[in-house]
C-alpha cells in the first residue's frame, strides 16, 4: 500500500528529480510501522512538506505553475476521506461518490487518474464537468475553478445552501462568501480554510484531523 501511494503520487505530480520529494519518501520507509504511513496520511504528509506551485524556479514557468492542480486534487482527494457525508447525500448504498468540477480547470485531469484507481470507503469515484450552474447535478464535492465569474461563484454558494456539498473554491474570500473550503498560497505552500459554520447547515462533519491543518472561519462559534 505504502508503495503503491508512493508511486502515485511520483507519477502524478514528476517529482522524481526533486530531492525533497526523495527525501520525504526515504523518511516514510524509515517509519514504515507506524500510523503516519497509512495511505491517506502518505498523501497529506508529502503534500504538506512540498512547496507547491512556484518554487522550482530551474523548470519551466508552466512545469511549475502546473503542479499546482496535481496537489490540490490530492487534497481534495484527503477532504472527502476526513469529512463525514449524511446519508441523505447518496441515492443508496452502491451511488458513486461525485465530484464535481464547475467551469475549466486542470484539475479536472488528476482527479480522473485518482478516481481510476481510488475509492473513497466502499464508494467508486466519479469525476463529472459542469459548464454552467444550470448543468450541476447531484454530487458530494463541488469544485469551482477560478475561472467562473466572481457573480457566477456567488450563484453557486447560494444554490448549494443547506444540501450536502461540500463547496471547494480557489478565489481570494469564496470561504467568507459562504464556500466550505478555499484554497490559497502562504509562504510558497497551498494552504486551505473552512468555513465551519456553513458546513454545519449542509450537516458535514469534519475530522479534528483535517480542521487542524485549516485556517478556520467560523462567524458563529459554537460555544464550547
Amino acid at each position: 500500500m505504502l508503495r503503491t501511494t508512493i508511486n502515485m503520487i511520483f507519477n502524478i505530480l514528476n517529482l522524481r528529480r526533486c530531492s525533497r520529494a526523495r527525501w520525504c519518501v526515504q523518511a516514510l520507509r524509515r517509519v514504515r510501522g507506524r500510523k503516519l504511513i497509512a495511505a491517506g496520511w502518505t498523501v497529506w504528509f508529502i503534500s504538506c512538506l512540498l512547496l507547491p506551485p512556484f518554487v522550482f524556479s530551474q523548470e519551466s514557468d508552466e512545469a511549475v505553475i502546473n503542479r499546482e492542480y496535481p496537489l490540490k486534487a490530492l487534497f481534495i482527494y484527503n477532504f472527502s476521506n476526513y469529512i463525514e457525508w449524511p446519508q441523505k447525500a447518496f441515492a443508496d448504498d452502491k451511488s458513486p461518490f461525485v465530484i464535481g468540477v464547475l467551469g475549466t480547470s486542470p484539475i479536472e485531469e488528476t482527479l480522473r487518474q485518482i478516481a481510476a484507481s481510488k475509492r473513497i470507503g466502499a464508494r467508486k469515484i466519479s469525476v463529472l464537468n459542469f459548464v454552467s450552474l444550470n448543468d450541476i447535478q447531484p454530487c458530494q464535492v463541488l469544485f469551482v475553478a477560478r475561472s467562473v465569474s466572481a457573480a457566477q461563484q456567488r450563484q453557486v454558494v447560494e444554490a448549494m445552501k443547506n444540501r450536502p456539498v461540500l463547496v471547494v473554491g480557489e478565489s481570494d474570500g469564496f470561504a467568507a462568501l459562504g464556500g466550505d473550503i478555499n484554497f490559497f498560497v502562504q509562504a510558497n505552500k497551498i494552504r486551505f480554510e473552512i468555513n465551519l459554520a456553513v458546513m454545519r447547515q449542509q450537516e458535514l462533519k469534519a475530522s479534528s484531523k483535517l480542521l487542524a491543518m485549516a485556517k478556520i472561519i467560523d462567524p458563529n462559534p459554537v460555544p464550547r
